[in-house]
């Protein structure tokens, strides 16, 4: 058996480096997850984070709720304004006629995730932390872990935050995307910022280097999504300072598991885009 359903894991399905370089081929679809999440409690959180196949569309999707009902959201880049919320188990973005997956084959307007991460947590392992505010809630997180002899984790964040900055991909290549510049091209994402709301974040994070190349980018161990929780609008979040109703809850992990999909054809072909 490749997993415990005991023990609290990521599995990550593709990695980050993968999906930079422009692998949007060896996806998973949101049924096929949740199908081999099921084997866990039912009450275990799950907390994930991917994009999706949409070209020019990509956006950020975010996962949430339990090992029984794993909810699937997805912040839409090209909304008015950017980063509309949309639950994929049941609702499907606006404009499906511009949603075009470089894949062929599938449908596109059925979202793909070239690379999606969730890890099952066990509850009765969380940490529960109250910020006070004005703490950058990246850096203290990058703190305060390795303090704690945190490796690998999970984290909710919940409650008011300030000066929340985030993005949305809108277009990653097919050729893949030059990342030495971090999350700064703007032909590449939306980005947008928000005044002080109430805020529901899902992050992963990993301090060895190996995994920041699956769940995040070098010299980046913290990967984190979220939304606002009345506006429905979000993506990745790469700045967030904490007032003094913020709350984060870490779930250490434990495993990590990955999984690329579909290997054995070395060339794969691409469908005519614009």
């Amino acid at each position: 058996m490749i997993t415990s359903d005991r023990r609290s894991i990521i599995l990550a399905y593709n990695t980050i480096e993968r999906l930079l370089k422009g692998d949007f081929f060896h996806f998973s679809k949101a049924e096929e997850i949740t199908q081999e999440i099921a084997s866990f409690d039912k009450e275990w959180p799950v907390i994930g984070l991917g994009t999706t196949n949409w070209y020019k569309r990509n956006g950020e999707a975010i996962v949430e709720g339990s090992a029984e009902k794993p909810e699937f959201l997805w912040a839409d880049p090209e909304s008015i304004p950017p980063g509309k919320l949309i639950n994929l188990n049941h609702d499907h973005p606006e404009h499906e006629e511009n949603l075009k997956s470089p894949v062929i084959g599938p449908e596109d307007a059925l979202p793909q995730f070239p690379f999606m991460a969730i890890a099952l947590c066990d509850p009765k392992e969380l940490k529960e932390y109250t910020l006070s505010a004005g703490e950058n809630i990246h850096e203290w997180i990058e703190n305060k872990f390795p303090a704690e002899n945190l490796g690998l984790a999970a984290i909710h964040i919940s409650g008011k935050l300030d000066e929340v900055k985030s993005t949305a991909a809108c277009h990653i290549p097919i050729g893949g995307l030059d990342f030495n510049e971090g999350y700064s091209l703007k032909e590449n994402f939306k980005f947008i910022e928000y005044k002080t709301g109430s805020w529901s974040m899902q992050g992963l994070y990993g301090i060895n280097p190996t995994i920041q190349q699956v769940l995040s980018v070098p010299g980046h161990p913290l990967h984190l999504h979220g939304y606002e929780v009345n506006k429905k609008r979000g993506g990745h979040i790469n700045q967030a300072i904490s007032t003094s109703t913020t709350r984060i809850t870490v779930y250490p992990i434990k495993d990590i598991n990955i999984r690329i999909k579909d290997l054995d054809k070395a060339l794969v072909p691409v469908k005519p885009l614009q």
